[in-house]
């Protein structure tokens, strides 16, 4: 039996690349046509994400806060001090480990960039057929997404230090140089996350060039690169510390949220139950560490494989149903970016109070406990804040750069009239 489900498993996937050139050439005649491309079915001809993408994307954000506050340290009996939540699975209880699958912040950041690539993917083949008309929207693009927000965010952080001298890293990380160099990404001291904005700048070049590789040589094009990347992740010099320096391990991420927004909707059509799927697909992604191991290499890649599956299954498969926690996922699947970027403002103090947590722990407080009522607390007053964020910075960039793209788009056009 196990045979069998393997053979056709195969064959399914062998059936989606031979495919992809008949997908790839429907979708040009379509666009030529003045219809919506293949590939662009899923977003029903609107900007924003698929509803369940969009959701999924606020429960990653919440789970990157909740990993956050469960590293706050509390002062023990012997003067320790030990995380609020363990880092490991397997010597604590159980409470601990369902926190820890819940708030997998590692795993929830690997979902984001296989969405990134999903999206990013799926944006390019919207665009035009020619690589150069491409480039100038699709690099404008990214820059005018990720960095308003970043500004905004470094100010706040510099104002917070200069007002009350609170930070998160040295004050050697407020040189004005230095303070440049984090607005830039170069350097990501200020506030930690942002390593994962290095790497998103970094993939886009590479998704821009993957994709028109597909175009031309087909599925050779992206698996050959995850390969390669998965390959590479195991070096230490390539991989590097998230946090201090660049990191190159997740880049092949991208390339399976790319693969799964290329085949992923011939894969569902040939599957049965694509909801039950979807849930061991879920399942699959929240045990990866627990049975690997936290910094295993291999529990990232098959974390990667699963949130690839996800994001396809969430996209191409049965629409999630509606209701108010969908509608909340949603909503902080909007703010999702200046969440994850402001959060750490939260940990200034939540990271600097161990004498404090220490004193609820002697009185009986389980640190799970309270590591819950730092999440629900943070949360609370940072989500005021992310949502001005988005609505004053990041839609002002949205915003200029659909213009700097119309303008450049424009150009390109009467450019190709006069030549033509």
């Amino acid at each position: 039996m196990r045979a069998g489900n393997a053979a056709y498993a195969a064959g399914i996937w062998l059936q989606s690349v031979r495919g992809c050139r008949a997908v790839l050439s429907e979708r040009i005649e379509t666009r030529a046509a003045g219809k919506v491309s293949d590939m662009g079915d899923i977003a029903i001809s609107r900007r924003e994400f698929v509803p369940g993408l969009e959701a999924s994307r606020g429960v990653a954000a919440l789970m990157v806060a909740l990993f956050h506050c469960g590293q706050a340290t509390y002062f023990d009996a012997t003067w320790q001090t030990p995380p609020l939540v363990p880092g490991l699975y397997r010597s604590h209880s159980y409470l601990d480990a369902a926190f820890r699958i819940a708030g997998n912040g590692h795993g929830a950041v690997v979902f984001f960039f296989v969405l990134s690539g999903f999206v990013l993917m799926m944006m390019l083949s919207r665009q035009t057929d020619d690589p150069k008309g491409s480039a100038g929207p699709f690099f404008i693009g990214r820059v005018l997404r990720i960095y308003p927000a970043i500004f905004s965010t470094v100010a706040i952080f510099v104002g917070l230090f200069l007002l009350t001298g609170m930070s998160l890293g040295p004050p050697a990380a407020y040189s004005t140089s230095n303070v440049i160099a984090n607005a830039l990404l170069l350097r990501a001291d200020i506030n930690g996350v942002m390593w994962s904005l290095q790497t998103e700048m970094i993939a886009a070049p590479l998704i821009f060039s993957l994709y028109w590789s597909w175009r031309q040589w087909g599925s050779a094009a992206l698996l050959l690169p995850a390969f390669v990347l998965i390959g590479l992740s195991f070096s230490k010099e390539w991989s590097g510390t998230p946090g201090n320096g660049v990191s190159l391990g997740n880049l092949y991420s991208f390339v399976v949220g790319m693969i799964a927004c290329a085949y992923g909707k011939t894969i569902v059509a040939r599957l049965p139950h694509p909801a039950f799927l979807l849930m061991l697909a879920i399942a699959g992604f929240a045990l990866s560490r627990p049975l690997l191991g936290w910094w295993s290499n291999w529990s990232v890649i098959l974390e990667t494989v699963f949130a690839g599956l996800i994001t396809t299954f969430i996209a191409y498969g049965d629409p999630l149903r509606e209701g108010r926690l969908m509608a909340a996922a949603r909503y902080f699947g909007r703010i999702s970016y200046s969440f994850y970027l402001l959060h750490a403002l939260s940990l200034i103090a939540l990271w600097n109070m161990p004498a404090l947590l220490g004193r609820a722990v002697s009185a009986g407080v389980p640190p799970i406990v309270l590591a819950l009522v730092a999440f629900i607390s943070s949360v609370l007053v940072i989500t005021p804040l992310a949502h001005l964020q988005h609505a004053v910075v990041e839609r002002a960039g949205a915003r200029l750069g659909r213009a700097l793209t119309w303008r450049l788009r424009s150009k390109l056009e009467a450019d190709a009239l006069q030549r033509g």
